[in-house]
Order: structure tokens, then sequence, then C-alpha cells
């Protein structure tokens, strides 16, 4: 049986790996996936188990993110140059082994490292071609991906049931004894819904966005002040002083600016409110310990916010059932004023709908301006400001 490994970093594109992993066990049902998240069992080695995996494998994926290249450990060291890196050593193994195709996937804008950047055993990653994965085009670049690997030796044709437009199944749930669980034929397509209502909202408020602007524009025209008539010349009362001899002074050194203070780490930890390009409003707590972070909403409770009515409402037309209920889950690092989440969305407490990312840049203490992403295709500028209030249980 055909065999492929998922080499990536959780903090960088683990939203990333877990939808290409899903994808490819409904593209290709004959073919082994492993992914050390869900293919490593309790108390099992990881390093063995890798290294196993490694060894039995057609293709690797290398999965580079936006700071694959750059993330650091607690200690501010790149954690490529250490040798015992478990992605470094993943990978290293992955290019000795003869036979074994691997393929580097950029998402998330990443962009491919130069040979030089790598360490010494890494550097022939740097010259392989590398594939994009956007997130506006997933389903197109993923049908591409998927073009390029039954064409290796070894590895099975895709499914007659599965194209390049097959939609991604991100849906594993976890019961608890208070949720109320959305049945098998609901949860595989809820995530696509998403954008068509998003898209919706967006039609919309284009559309006013441009009367608005039409609108202004006339008044302007209307009301367009003449030009005040030029001030008079300027006449002196008093003739112009004589002039004054220079006088020598002796020069100074010029002193040598101080060298900026490290910026400080952020204290990031707290409560934010997150309010996207239409104006809904997403209480988050962030939690930051070094340089990690997580993320978490409460349950939004769709009647609340105009978006979520909209999904909502297609839904129950759709399928005769709908959610009651929306939150957030994220994890990420920060990266000097940089931070990156992969996240989560579940309905109902626990069945996982959709996934993306969360790219942040920090202006200041108490603000955070970036990008929200759906790995369905949907962004959204958003604006993260500091709140008061209980924290997310």
């Amino acid at each position: 049986m055909a065999r492929l490994f998922i080499s990536y970093r959780r903090k960088d594109s683990s939203g990333y790996a877990q939808t290409l992993h899903e994808d490819l066990l409904q593209a290709f049902p004959g073919m082994e996936v492993f992914r050390d998240l869900e293919s490593i069992a309790a108390g099992e080695d990881f390093v063995d188990a890798i290294e196993r995996e490694l060894d039995r494998c057609n293709v690797v994926l290398v999965l580079v993110g936006p700071h694959w290249l750059s993330m650091t450990d607690a200690q501010g060291k790149r954690r490529l140059d250490n040798p015992n890196d478990p992605v470094r050593m993943e990978i290293a193994r992955a290019l000795t082994r003869r036979g074994v195709r691997v393929i580097p996937v950029l998402v998330g804008g990443a962009v491919m490292p130069d040979a030089a950047e790598l360490p010494e055993e890494l550097s022939a990653l740097g010259r392989r071609n590398a594939h994009e994965m956007t997130d506006k085009r997933w389903q197109y670049d993923f049908g591409e991906l998927c073009g390029v690997l039954e064409k290796l030796p070894g590895m099975p044709m895709r499914s007659a049931a599965t194209d390049s437009t097959t939609q991604s199944t991100s849906n594993r749930s976890v019961t608890g004894d208070d949720d109320l669980p959305l049945p098998e034929s609901f949860k595989k397509p809820v995530g696509r819904v998403i954008g068509a209502a998003r898209k919706l909202v967006w039609g919309v408020g284009i559309f006013f966005t441009f009367i608005l602007i039409v609108a202004v524009f006339v008044g302007e025209e209307e009301t367009t002040p003449q030009p005040a008539p030029p001030p008079p010349p300027f006449v002196a009362d008093d003739p112009a002083p004589a002039p004054v001899a220079p006088v020598a002074v002796a020069s100074l050194p010029t002193p040598t600016p101080a060298a900026p203070a490290p910026e400080p780490e952020r204290d990031l930890t707290g409560n934010w409110t997150m309010v996207d390009a239409q104006g809904e409003r997403i209480p988050l707590t962030l939690t930051r310990q070094g340089n990690d972070l997580t993320l978490r909403s409460p349950r939004i409770n769709v009647t609340q916010h105009p978006v979520w009515q909209v999904y909502n409402a297609v839904l129950i037309q759709t399928y005769g059932q709908g959610v009651t209920d929306i939150h957030f889950e994220g994890a990420g690092e920060a990266y000097e004023r940089d931070v990156n989440f992969a996240l989560n969305i579940f309905a109902n407490g626990n069945v996982m709908i959709n996934t993306g990312s969360l790219s942040l840049r920090v202006a200041n203490s108490s603000t955070m301006t970036g990008t929200l992403r759906y790995n369905s295709g949907e962004t959204s500028v958003v604006t993260l400001s500091r709140s008061s209030g209980a924290s997310v249980n």
C-alpha cells in the first residue's frame, strides 16, 4: 500500500496540515497518510514512529508556512539550526532515502527558502521545485497536487468519485455529554456554506458602500469652494538690517547615536475583541507563555450575529437543520511584532465545521490588525482591541 508522510510545524501550518490530510484521504482511499498528531498511538516513542514511517513512505510533503524558516525556540535561536529539531530530522532523513519523492508545499503565502538559508543537510530541499497551495484556490491547487502524486511510481489513482473540485471534509468531532452533535450527512457540507453566506453579506455591503461614495462625490462637486484671492505683497515697515559678520564657532564632535534598545516582549495575555470588515464583534481570550499563544472564544449565539444568521438560514433551508452556536479555538506563536494562529471553528460546541488561520501585526499593547482566513477560501480584514470582562471558560 502506498504511504504518504506530511511534515509540518504545528505553530506554523497545523490548520493546513489537517485540511490537506483529510483531503488526501478522501481523494486516495487506498493510501495511508501519516500526520503525527493522529498517526502516533498514545505512549508510542515519537522518534521511533517518525523514523519507521519515513522508511516506509513513497512521498514526503514538507509544508512550509510563512514562519517555517525563521521560527525560534525559547532561547531565541532558530529551530532549524538545532540538529535535534524534529522537523529538521524528518526532512534530513527523507532526503537521504532513495526512491522517495520530497515535495515542498507552500501554504499561507510562504515563499520557498534558498538553499543557502537552510542547514547544510537540508540544502537539497531548497533546490526542489515547490508546489503552492493558496487559500483562495485551495481546491484547484489540491487537484494539481493530486495530478502530480498519481503519476509517481507506486502511487494509486484518485478515486473516481473525487476530482479537482473535491471539497474539504474537516468534520471530526468529539462528543460531550451536554453537546448536540450533528448527523454525518450534515457535518460534511457545512464548512462550504460559510463561503456562500459571507459572499452574500459582502455583496450587500459593497452595494451600499458604492451608493455612499457616489453621494459624497456629487455633494463635493456642488459645494466646491472658490479659491480665495492671493494676499497683498508684504511691505516691510523698517529697512533691512545691515549684514552681520559670521562668528567662528568651535566645531563639536558629532554624538554617536545609542543603539536602540531591544523591543520588550509584549504581554498579549488577556481579553480581546475581534471586529471584522462586516462589523461582527467576537470576544477572544489570549494566553501567552514565551512565544507560544493560545486563543479561544466563547460560544457565539448565531441569532446575535448577522453573518451567522445568514449562514444558519442557508443550513436550515438546505439540510433541514441548523446550529445554535459557533466558537473558535487556536494555537499560535508570536515572532517580534507578528502573531500567527492556526484556527479550528466549531459548531454546537464540538462539531468542527472549518479550519483557517489568523495573521496579526501588533500595533501597540492594546491593538492588533491583520487577516482572518478560512481554508475554504474566504478572507476578512480584522482588528483586535483589548477589552475588559470575564475570561472565556
